[in-house]
């Protein structure tokens, strides 16, 4: 048995209009990566009331409201300061070499 297609004109970051069926459209949460499911008229409301009617702008900010887990949450905060780290020692790293670069040798 086939579903039925919902199209629903929304607009993309270039702001052109698209169409996509939202009934069978999938949504990932950008905080948790869970696929959800809503119904299509639900969604297409959500998207033109909170997302400016705009799906580039739903897809990359949408937030479930359901809290993500505490070791998930630490998980990415250690990741966070890791890349940070890793990003200031990538710079000093390159400074030191630049200041050697120039330096000139004592006789």
């Amino acid at each position: 048995m086939k579903r039925t297609k919902h199209f629903y004109s929304l607009l993309n970051n270039a702001g052109d209009s698209v169409q996509i069926d939202l009934n069978n459209y999938n949504v990932i949460c950008n905080d948790t990566g869970e696929r959800k499911r809503f119904y299509h008229k639900y969604l297409a409301g959500l998207i033109k009331r909170k997302y400016d009617n705009n799906i580039d702008l739903f897809r990359t900010s949408y937030r479930s409201r359901q809290p993500v887990d505490q070791a998930t949450k630490q998980a990415r905060k250690i990741q966070a300061r890791i890349d940070r780290l890793t990003t200031q020692l990538n710079q000093a790293r390159e400074d030191q070499l630049a200041i050697q670069a120039t330096a000139t040798p004592v006789e």
